[in-house]
């Protein structure tokens, strides 16, 4: 991950301003799929990197230290926290655990320019496929008679968008209360609880053929 320090010609080291670094926060939390592999796996349980590669979540042709590095990163920028330390032949085993999901204010989001937000989404989108295909060929997502499938191709004014966008932001505001709010419930229980994912997708489309209207004579 880059960081946002500078250097100056003499070689001294500046730290970066506030907004800098939220802004490198933003654009670098996923800006590696790995990343984004370790935020979902330790969202759900806590891990060491020596486990994430032990258990095959990382790329064969990626060492321990690459992934205990970004681990390291996540960890700095306030996605995870050493919980635990392990004293191994000599080094210390760090187990980590997940504290947040990487999420974007609506300033940060602004700030990248469309390459960065194009690389960041498609990330983003490879993480939530891969979790819809792992219910999908463990026979999990059907699991439930009342799992929630849905989506609409539609035509939307100004209007309409900034609607459908304040709804979807309500949403999520509300599924992550509800997030919460479950978590205590679990920790107060002792329960394992449900593994559940929840996504919101609202973005500009192609043209739909079926949308257009019939050619004229």
């Amino acid at each position: 991950m880059e960081s946002s320090d500078r250097t100056t010609p003499t070689g001294q080291v500046t730290k970066a301003t506030r907004a800098e670094r939220d802004r490198s926060t933003a654009a670098s939390v996923l800006a590696h799929p790995v990343r984004v592999r370790v935020l979902e796996i330790l969202n759900q349980r806590d891990m060491s990197p020596i486990e994430f590669c032990r258990e095959g979540f990382a790329p064969e042709t990626m060492d321990v230290s690459h992934v205990a590095y970004h681990f390291r990163e996540l960890a700095e920028y306030g996605c995870l926290r050493v919980i635990e330390e392990n004293k191994r032949r000599g080094s210390i085993e760090h187990v980590y655990r997940g504290l947040a999901r990487a999420y974007f204010s609506d300033t940060q989001w602004n700030e990248l320019d469309e390459r960065e937000r194009a690389r960041i989404s498609k990330t983003m989108i490879q993480g939530l496929l891969a979790r819809v295909e792992g219910a999908l060929m463990s026979d999990i997502f059907d699991s439930r008679t009342d799992r929630h499938l849905t989506w609409i191709a539609m035509k939307l004014d100004e209007q309409g968008w900034s609607e459908m966008s304040t709804t979807l932001a309500a949403a999520f505001g509300e599924i992550e209360q509800i997030r919460g709010d479950a978590e205590r419930r679990l920790e107060r229980n002792g329960e394992d609880g449900i593994p559940s994912t929840c996504a919101l997708l609202g973005f500009p489309s192609p043209v739909d053929t079926h949308l257009l209207p019939p050619p004229s004579d």
